[in-house]
């Protein structure tokens, strides 16, 4: 499993990071929230996230991560004053949080809980393997772009919303990417003629975009 450490004190992500590889993890470290952006490039099977940086708060990452990667979230926070950072963000989509200093085996339980959550996602007769990155529907294996698997994941983790072409663009795409809407519907249009899931489910919202209906 590999795990991104997201902290900017040295001696407790070197400790972090030490009891993580012994435990079996693989692990990355970045000290500053430009470097967890840059190896966030790669996937991660979970995330550690100190919510102060020297460059930024670390609950920015937040709605992107889990927009695009079904890497659960763990917030770093300190024990005096910072209920509200948790809440925040917890309600912005972390998975869970620990109040330093860290209890190491309660940190190895909780990861690998949550990683073992993450592993499948099903939705209807369509099953998404996280770890392979593999997609069948109706039976079949489907093989797919990275950007289709990316915009997949985005719709399945906001199902029910209607989602704006923009704000697609802007976070599947990244807010650097040059090109303009017709490129969210050609990806769409993709998805539905791959996926039988998706040409049922994923409907046209008039003027706005696009929504995932929840299958009841």
């Amino acid at each position: 499993m590999n795990v991104l450490v997201v902290e900017d004190e040295p001696k407790l992500a070197d400790g972090l990071a030490r009891f993580l590889t012994y435990a079996g993890f693989h692990v990355r470290v970045a000290g500053t929230l430009a470097e967890a952006k840059r190896q966030l490039e790669q996937p991660f099977d979970a995330v550690l996230l100190d919510v102060r940086l020297p460059d930024g708060e670390g609950w920015t990452l937040i709605p992107k991560l889990k927009a695009l990667k079904p890497a659960p979230v763990i917030i770093l926070a300190t024990a005096r004053g910072e209920a509200d950072d948790r809440v925040f963000g917890l309600e912005l989509g972390a998975d869970d949080y620990l109040v330093k200093p860290i209890v190491l085996k309660e940190l190895e339980i909780r990861l690998k809980r949550l990683v073992k959550q993450t592993d499948e996602i099903s939705f209807g007769d369509m099953t998404v393997d996280a770890r392979s990155r593999t997609v069948t529907d109706d039976g079949r294996a489907i093989r797919m772009t990275n950007k289709e698997y990316e915009l997949l994941l985005y719709f399945l983790n906001h199902s029910g919303e209607a989602l704006d072409r923009n704000r697609l663009l802007d976070d599947v795409w990244d807010y650097t990417f040059a090109g303009d809407t017709r490129t969210v519907d050609t990806h769409v249009k993709q998805l539905r003629d791959k996926l039988p899931t998706m040409k049922r489910q994923l409907k046209t919202v008039h003027r706005v975009g696009y929504r995932l209906e929840d299958i009841r």
